[in-house]
C-alpha cells in the first residue's frame, strides 16, 4: 500500500509521505505529484460508522420506509442467504464508493457470520484490501435472539449469534490478519437489544484488554432505553459506565446516541467516550435526531458515519458534514482518530499517510499510505460498474 510521494499544491510541498506514514522531509526517490490551480491536499475522511454489506440493498429500499420496515425488507429478507461473493461485492462497491468521495479510512460493524466462521468476515476485509481503502473491522458480537420475533427474523438473528464460539473466531482472525497493511481487526458489539448484558461485559473486557477500540450502537431506538430500565434499572449510559468499572478502561466508539437524557451526556464526558453522528441516515430512517449541540459543546469527540449505503443517501462524510451545517447549524470539525495500528485524519508526522485532495471542493485524487487509489476523479483500483453488474445479476430475484 505504501509509497514515497510528495505533494506540492502551487509549488508548495504540503504533504511528504514515506512508509504509508506522514514524514518530516521527502525521502530519496520520492515521486512528485503537482496541482497548479484551485487544489487542497486535506487528510482523508475517517467514516466512524459503517455496514459496508448494506450496499447490495440499495436498489430495493422505497422512500417513506421506517427503521422497521427496512429491517424486515432487506436484512431479515436477505442476510440468511449471503454468499462470500456477495458479501465481497457489496462491501468492495461500498469501498469503492466511500473512496471516490474522500474516504480513506473505515470503522466496520459486520455481524452477519451466517454459522460460517470467519468465512464471510474475511470477505470484507479482502474487499478493503483490493479497493485500497483502510479498515478498522469490527468483529460484531450479536447474540441475541428475540423470543417474539417473526420466522425471517428469527433466523436472521440465530444466523448471526455464535454463543461462546465468537471469542475464537475473534482471535483467529486477528491472528489471519495481523501485519497487513491497512487492516485493525477489533471486537466490536451491536446494542442493548442485541446482546446479553453477559455478552456486552465480555466485549468490554476483551477491548480493554487489547486496547482496542469498541463499537457499539447506543440508544438508536428508544427501545434500548427501556430494555435498560427493565432489565437493569439505569438508563443504557449508565449501565455501560457500570460495566466500565468491571472491565477497566475501554475507549468506547458510540453510534447514534439518540435517545439520551443530560445525565447521560454527562456520564459520556466523564467516561472519556466518543460518539459518532449518522444524521443522514438516522433522517430517512426516522429513527430521531441527536443533541448535536448537547454532545459537541459537552468536548465530546464526535465523529460522522454513513452507516450502510441502503439506508443512507450516499457514502459521504463530507455530506454528513454538510447536512448538519445546513439543516442544523451545527459544525463537526474533522479530528484525529487512533486505530491501534496508528492515527488517521491528521497531517502530523507519523501519522498515515492517507490524503484527499479537493479541486473547488470536488474530490480530484485520494491517496492511501501514498498509494494513489483515485486519480481524476476515477477509481483506479476496481471496476464499480463491473462490480455493480455482477451484483445485479446475482440479487435479480430478490
Amino acid at each position: 500500500m505504501s509509497e514515497q510521494v510528495c505533494i506540492f499544491v502551487n509549488d508548495e510541498l504540503v504533504w511528504a509521505l514515506g512508509g504509508g506514514r506522514v514524514v518530516g522531509s521527502p525521502g530519496p526517490g520520492s515521486r512528485e505529484e503537482r496541482y497548479l490551480g484551485p487544489y487542497v491536499a486535506l487528510p482523508g475522511d475517517f467514516n466512524g460508522h459503517a455496514h459496508p454489506e448494506q450496499s447490495l440493498y440499495v436498489n430495493l429500499v422505497e422512500e417513506g420506509w421506517d427503521l422497521g420496515t427496512w429491517c424486515r425488507r432487506t436484512i431479515y429478507a436477505h442476510s440468511v442467504h449471503m454468499t462470500p461473493e456477495l458479501i465481497y461485492l457489496g462491501c468492495l462497491r461500498a469501498f469503492g464508493r466511500m473512496l471516490l468521495n474522500g474516504i480513506t479510512s473505515v470503522a466496520v460493524s459486520f455481524y452477519c457470520h451466517n454459522r460460517m466462521g470467519n468465512g464471510l468476515d474475511r470477505e470484507v476485509i479482502r474487499a478493503a484490501l483490493d479497493a485500497g481503502i483502510r479498515i478498522m473491522f469490527g468483529r460484531m458480537n450479536y447474540d441475541v435472539v428475540s423470543p417474539d420475533a417473526y420466522p425471517e427474523k428469527r433466523a436472521s438473528q440465530e444466523s448471526y449469534n455464535e454463543g461462546t464460539a465468537y471469542e475464537g473466531h475473534l482471535i483467529s482472525l486477528m491472528e489471519e490478519f495481523r501485519g497487513f497493511e491497512g487492516v485493525d481487526v477489533v471486537p466490536s458489539l451491536h446494542s442493548f437489544h442485541a446482546n446479553t448484558l453477559e455478552g456486552i461485559a465480555k466485549g468490554m473486557e476483551l477491548a480493554a484488554e487489547m486496547s482496542a477500540p469498541l463499537q457499539f450502537h447506543l440508544s438508536e431506538d428508544p427501545q434500548d432505553v427501556d430494555i435498560c430500565l427493565d432489565l437493569y434499572g439505569e438508563r443504557p449510559v449508565f449501565v455501560l459506565a457500570r460495566l466500565m468499572e468491571r472491565a477497566g478502561p475501554v475507549r468506547l466508539l458510540l453510534s447514534d446516541a439518540i435517545w439520551l437524557d443530560r445525565a447521560e451526556k454527562e456520564m459520556l464526558r466523564e467516561m472519556g467516550a466518543s460518539v459518532v453522528f449518522n444524521p443522514r441516515m438516522n433522517r430517512r430512517m426516522g429513527v430521531g435526531t441527536a443533541d448535536f449541540r448537547g454532545i459537541i459543546d459537552r468536548g465530546i469527540p464526535v465523529y460522522l458515519g454513513t452507516d450502510g449505503e441502503a439506508s443512507n443517501y450516499g457514502l459521504s462524510v463530507e455530506e454528513e458534514r454538510r447536512f448538519l451545517r445546513e439543516e442544523f447549524e451545527c459544525e463537526v470539525e474533522p479530528i484525529p482518530f487512533c486505530l491501534p495500528s496508528g492515527v488517521v485524519g491528521s497531517s502530523e508526522v507519523g501519522a498515515f499517510g492517507d490524503v484527499k485532495v479537493l479541486r473547488d471542493g470536488a474530490v480530484e485524487d485520494v491517496f492511501v499510505g501514498g498509494r494513489k487509489v483515485v486519480s481524476q476523479g476515477r477509481l483506479l483500483t476496481v471496476d464499480l460498474d463491473e462490480v455493480c453488474d455482477r451484483i445485479a445479476r446475482l440479487t435479480v430475484l430478490w
